[in-house]
């Protein structure tokens, strides 16, 4: 299980793009937050998979999926989003931060967007 409020806004909004990215949703419940690396620049959390998440693997063993940008005032920052597949399933997320430095801890004040070509623009303003 994720723990984190904040990983879990990010990997929706990144989930919610084309056919690969909905069909790796089903992943999530699946998926445990094992590690996290912070540096100056950003984060890269890397997960784990519990038994069951291989029914869910895409098809593209090595998918990379992005565009959902980071905003905190609270931390006057700007960053970006990416997940990282390996062997068709969830590996890692990393954040990296193009305006200000990335603090060494959760998020709880942020506003997430969608900023892929054709997405929703959907938000979480939280």
């Amino acid at each position: 299980m994720i723990k984190s409020n904040y990983i879990i806004d990010i990997i929706n909004l990144l989930l919610d793009s084309d056919k690969d990215g909905l069909f790796a949703r089903q992943q999530i419940p699946f998926l445990t937050d094992k590690n996290f690396e912070f540096t100056s620049n950003g984060l890269f959390v890397y997960f784990d998979h519990s038994i069951g998440i291989k029914k869910f693997k895409t098809d593209n063993q090595n998918l990379v999926l992005d565009g959902v940008t980071i905003k905190s005032v609270e931390h006057q920052i700007e960053a970006q989003a990416t997940f990282f597949f390996k062997n068709g399933l969830i590996d890692s997320l990393e954040i990296w931060c193009y305006e200000g430095e990335y603090p060494q801890k959760d998020l709880i004040s942020y506003i997430l967007t969608q900023t892929w070509l054709n997405s929703d623009n959907k938000m979480i303003d939280n």
